[in-house]
């Protein structure tokens, strides 16, 4: 549902059937945004706004931006070219309207496999895939609240298909929204406002900076990536690691 991002990153085949697991406690293997963020957007991304903790990444956002009225973080993994397979990650959400909490892959401009909090109503889940710059999302009822403790969220990409986990339990599995002619190439975490009408104030909701003293914040930890291999003829022919999963046919 947010509005497209920019980020410079070419269309490829994968070249990396290696799997990670980055706990987000240090980010020698991030790329931490600085200096810009998209239009629409009530901040701009900004390294003060992003820090690392025992248990993983601490993003905030506040008044330090020279572009915006605000500063907001986003995390970049370095290593491109992933393909197919796992993606997860786990998030301590934030309940102040306005600010978005999002785990996703990206392939240049138009292409995205999105997991999307927000504070206007912390028991939904927002479940999109971009393709040629037009969004499918889809809205997910949680039986909690995002904000309260860590939850793992998820997505097996397929070849043919999309599924989307919360707690390890399957809550969409989409056929009929075709992702990319090229793979994803990066996962991102980022946390961000949104200040005016433009971009769907109903979605996420205006963003006002507490007055209570309360710090905005959003938390992340454990993004691990298991791919997916397949063979010649277009054939699986697993994982590269270990994935708690089961496999999901697509039903839609």
């Amino acid at each position: 549902m947010k509005t497209k991002t920019t980020h410079n990153i070419a269309h490829d085949s994968p070249k990396n059937l290696a799997g990670f697991e980055e706990s987000l406690a240090s980010h020698g293997n991030f790329i931490v945004a600085h200096g810009w963020g998209p239009e629409q957007w009530g901040c701009s991304f900004t390294r003060t706004q992003v820090y690392e903790t025992d248990e993983g990444t601490r993003i905030t956002i506040g008044t330090d931006s020279e572009l915006k009225p605000y500063s907001c973080g986003e995390l970049i993994y370095r290593q491109g070219h992933l393909g197919y397979g796992t993606y997860s990650i786990e998030t301590k959400a934030s309940d102040i309207v306005g600010q978005v909490a999002s785990f996703f892959l990206i392939a240049n401009e138009d292409t995205e496999i999105d997991i999307e909090l927000t504070g206007l109503n912390h028991r939904i889940g927002w479940m999109n895939g971009w393709h040629d710059h037009k969004q499918n999302p889809v809205s997910i009822e949680l039986p909690f609240d995002t904000f309260k403790d860590w939850h793992a969220y998820s997505f097996d990409w397929f070849k043919d298909h999309v599924v989307w986990y919360v707690d390890g339990r399957m809550v969409l599995n989409r056929s009929d929204v075709l992702t990319t002619r090229h793979p994803p190439t990066r996962p991102i975490t980022s946390w961000w406002s949104i200040l005016g009408p433009e971009i769907n104030i109903n979605w996420a909701g205006q963003f006002k900076y507490p007055k209570d003293g309360r710090i905005p914040e959003a938390q992340f930890k454990d993004m691990k990536f298991v791919p997916r291999l397949y063979n010649a003829e277009g054939k699986e022919e697993g994982t590269g690691g270990h994935s708690h999963r089961e496999t999901a046919k697509p039903n839609a």
